[in-house]
């Protein structure tokens, strides 16, 4: 029976996947090479730039929640 912590809070995906279903004609060793660059490129920044942008529209939606703002040192 599921309790309270169990939800979905992992995310995983397979870029060699995606590239197979939108680019068919594309090889392995092109595949591989793409992956390999697509890890270089995302970066912790874009998906929480993502996580923050879900939470500001549920927060918006449903809840009176903002993201504390961290406060530039002009030093």
């Amino acid at each position: 029976m599921p309790t309270y912590s169990d939800y979905d809070r992992e995310f995983s995906y397979d870029i060699d996947v995606y590239l197979i279903g939108n680019y068919p004609s594309m090889n392995m060793a092109t595949r591989r090479s793409i992956c390999s660059l697509a890890f270089e490129w995302i970066d912790t920044e874009l998906i929480e730039d993502a996580i923050d942008a879900c939470v500001s529209h549920y927060a918006k939606e449903k809840l009176n929640i903002s993201k504390t703002e961290k406060e530039e040192d002009d030093s």
